[in-house]
């Protein structure tokens, strides 16, 4: 018998250790596309969007494409040209080279609209609901891997809750954590622009498939053995510091060029 596959901490770096380690010990081979994966089915992550970020030294996250992808998604973008200066390999996900088929960006933007007047109309709605999944999609380097994005407001909190095919574990988690918790809070600052009071809740994440891929076997095995419990202090994201959400997309916009200086209320987070 394994864990619970419900997987709660209450910041994104210890949250993702723990997932590190429950797929490394109980995770089941499988092959897609064969290339070898340890593999649980059906799990769920949940942590405070207050602590967005992954900072466990040994992973070694990208502190400009952390704030590059955010800042490229909020815009809705959907080209290479603008996100690529920030990742050395996303190129390569490009069918074409100038665009991305599976973009988040487009999708989220042409629906944003909706899901704060969803909000904003009946704050206790259930269908504040962004869909990202491409219908019978075509064959592409690109296909999404985010399903839908539901936002949720209770108790004065702002919930999102992403629901994702497929999620490698090593790669791709620690970069989705922070993207939709930026997204959250862009939604929860479009609500205070209007008067009605939020605050920053939970990120709940949902896999069909959380997976390490064969490759990261033994990067997964270096971090558990350097720091199984998440000794570091995990850096927080305070929603106060903006006025309006254009501010965040500013914010993003100074981080992913390096930009934001010492006095920055939120520079500990891409220090």
């Amino acid at each position: 018998m394994t864990p619970s596959q419900m997987i709660r901490v209450q910041d994104a770096n210890s949250t993702w250790l723990a997932l590190l380690y429950y797929i490394s010990q109980y995770g089941i081979e499988a092959r897609p596309r064969d290339m070898l994966v340890k593999e649980r089915l059906g799990v769920q992550t949940r942590f405070s969007m207050q602590h967005p970020v992954v900072n466990n030294h040994e992973r070694k996250i990208g502190r400009r494409f952390l704030a590059g992808e955010a800042w490229w998604i909020l815009s809705g973008r959907n080209d290479v040209e603008s996100i690529s200066p920030y990742s050395s390999q996303i190129a390569n996900f490009s069918d074409d080279g100038y665009a991305f088929f599976g973009a988040y960006g487009p999708k989220i933007v042409d629906q944003m609209t909706y899901v704060v007047g969803s909000l904003i109309s009946d704050p206790d709605t259930r269908q504040a609901v962004i869909n990202i999944w491409r219908e019978s999609p075509r064959k592409s380097k690109d296909v999404p891997c985010t399903l839908s994005v539901q936002f949720l407001l209770r108790d004065g909190f702002l919930c999102v809750v992403d629901t994702m095919r497929s999620s490698d574990i090593w790669l791709g988690w620690p970069y989705d954590a922070f993207n939709f918790s930026m997204l959250g809070a862009y939604v929860a600052l479009r609500l205070r622009e209007v008067g009605i009071p939020v605050k920053l809740g939970d990120l709940i994440m949902n896999f069909g498939s959380s997976h390490l891929y064969e490759r990261n076997f033994e990067d997964a095995k270096r971090v558990l053995q350097t720091d199984l419990k998440g000794s570091y202090s995990p850096p927080r994201f305070d929603l106060d510091c903006f006025t309006e959400a254009g501010h965040l997309f500013e914010w993003l916009e100074l981080a992913k060029d390096n930009k934001l200086e010492r006095f920055d209320p939120l520079y500990e987070v891409f220090k």
